[in-house]
């Protein structure tokens, strides 16, 4: 495993991370699902421990995930390590007593939660606490800055920063010097974000988390339909007409790995990680073989040709921003 320093944060992490949305399980807001489907606690305890194994030190998580779920089995599965990982965790969306969703940023919420986190995840400190996927607005106008910057100041957090939607929203971050992390949606069919946030990103020191790198697991070649559980949040974004447009693009993204030795994942992964600003990547996971083939694309090399095929082919698509989706 290859670790890489999260811009500013100073915080060495490994380039393959653990994305834990999925390990939350099933749960909605506002009546639509959003986990990924069932999910077998035993598995995602075995897959975190062999994820330690294989030398993965960053974890991601969220306290909405299975409405902290997420955060209460990496807690369990990371008891006796904790001195040897990278904890983030994120804050902002709520889901209320009628099971509608709602985004808080305030101090209050911000500061409750952090402790709710905390005692999830049996540990006294978060690594990295980011704010998720707020606007603009809702980091600026409010008093969220001050919120984390109380919890850094008292030890209960050693750095903050924002997962956001659109890259001109990380722009406007970077520009007004809030917190040292970005996480972003980054991957071969939607590659926005290389064109000028994470130069922007290297300049201003701002370490760069890419989610979704395989694309909601289109990129593994194995969705053919839009046929999910009904319990798995792609049902709100994967539709049939959607499907019909991006399946031809994985389709040419497969044939274009054909003849490599890296597997379709692991070529999504080494795409993501071969932009110097990335320090890591956070596939979702649900199971230990998911990791070992994950974790394999960190030692591999992505030949320049093919580097550079992936980027002509796909440089102008960007599926989630062109459909307004926002995960």
């Amino acid at each position: 495993m290859n670790y890489r320093i999260l811009g500013k944060t100073g915080l060495r992490v490994s380039e393959i991370g653990f994305g834990c949305w999925a390990i939350g399980g099933p749960f909605d807001l506002s009546g639509l699902p959003i986990g990924w489907g069932p999910v077998d606690d035993n598995q995602s305890l075995a897959a975190i421990r062999r994820a330690l194994e294989l030398g993965v030190n960053f974890f991601d998580t969220a306290d909405i995930y299975g409405l902290g779920h997420s955060e209460k089995i990496l807690g369990e599965a990371l008891r006796g390590y904790r001195d040897d990982v990278v904890i983030a965790s994120k804050v902002g969306n709520t889901r209320q007593a009628d099971g509608a969703r709602l985004k808080d940023f305030s101090a209050r919420h911000i500061l409750e939660s952090c402790d709710d986190s905390l005692r999830r995840l049996a540990t006294d400190h978060l690594d990295l606490y980011q704010l998720h996927n707020p606007t603009l607005d809702q980091i600026f106008s409010g008093d969220a800055g001050e919120a984390l910057e109380k919890l850094q100041q008292s030890g209960k957090i050693r750095s903050f920063g924002v997962s956001v939607s659109h890259p001109s929203e990380g722009l406007e971050i970077i520009r007004q010097n809030f917190g040292g992390a970005l996480q972003v949606l980054y991957n071969v069919l939607n590659q926005k974000p290389a064109d000028g946030l994470f130069n922007a990103a290297r300049k201003g020191g701002y370490g760069i988390i890419a989610r979704v790198p395989l694309a909601s697991a289109l990129l593994t070649g194995k969705i053919k339909s839009s046929s999910f559980d009904p319990r798995d949040n792609r049902n709100n974004f994967l539709t049939a007409a959607r499907l019909s447009e991006a399946l031809p693009k994985v389709d040419r993204y497969l044939e274009l790995c054909r003849g490599y030795s890296l597997s379709p994942v692991q070529a999504a992964l080494k795409f993501v990680l071969s932009h110097p600003a990335v320090a890591t990547a956070i596939p979702g996971v649900k199971f230990p073989a998911q990791v070992e083939e994950n974790i394999g694309a960190s030692d591999m090399e992505m030949p320049a040709e093919m580097l550079e095929s992936l980027r002509r082919e796909f440089k102008s698509y960007n599926f989630y921003l062109r459909h307004g989706i926002k995960i």
